[in-house]
């Protein structure tokens, strides 16, 4: 189904406010760093939120500047932009359900958690339900969108294992031993595959009344 009118407005505010959230979070942690820059940027960027937020930036600015190349249709395609979705959605839920009271943070620290957290996935969500292309979607579809947040996993157990570092607590194998931390890794996919789920349903149930 092709878009009823121009999203251009809405592909601009969320390249650039995805972008000033990511920059500005990257500002912040450097700043605060105690580490080389080299080793702070890793550190940043081994962050399922950062990836994610970036992820979006790199959505919507295809979107915006990089109309009718492959890569923008690819982003285009209603499965990508569902995957996408629940992603972003899933930073927010984990963060503002689990993490939220264990991270306290202030000013432009504040400014940038509440971006990333908070605001850009309710625009995804929005944009998602009233502005994206549309098709019907299918339950297999979930499977391969569980890729992406598997080989996450796989990268920061591997990375923990050895600097002994994790960037989120459910996934710390050092405190929470291997078996627990399995336990909370399928805790969060059960949450991923739900969200997907859910969001199949939808588009089936739109598919029905179009």
């Amino acid at each position: 189904m092709k878009e009823k009118k121009s999203n251009s407005g809405i592909y601009i505010f969320g390249s650039l406010i995805s972008i000033i959230a990511v920059g500005l979070q990257l500002w912040v942690t450097l700043n605060a760093r105690e580490v080389s820059i080299i080793h702070a940027i890793i550190r940043f960027f081994s962050y399922f939120t950062i990836l994610t937020n970036t992820l979006v930036a790199i959505y919507f600015t295809y979107l915006w500047l990089f109309p009718a190349t492959k890569l923008e249709q690819f982003f285009k395609k209603f499965n990508t932009t569902t995957a996408i979705t629940v992603y972003i959605l899933v930073v927010g839920i984990i963060y503002n359900v689990l993490l939220r009271n264990i991270w306290p943070v202030t000013g432009w620290g504040k400014v940038a958690d509440e971006l990333l957290h908070s605001f850009i996935p309710i625009y995804f969500l929005v944009y998602w339900l009233f502005f994206a292309e549309r098709k019907q979607l299918k339950w297999s579809d979930a499977i391969p969108w569980l890729y992406y947040p598997l080989a996450y996993l796989i990268y920061t157990l591997i990375r923990g294992t050895i600097t002994h570092t994790y960037p989120y607590p459910f996934v710390n194998v050092i405190k929470s031993g291997y078996q627990q931390t399995l336990i909370n890794c399928l805790g969060v996919g059960a949450v991923f595959y739900g969200l997907f789920l859910l969001m199949i349903a939808i588009s089936k149930k739109r598919a029905a009344y179009s």
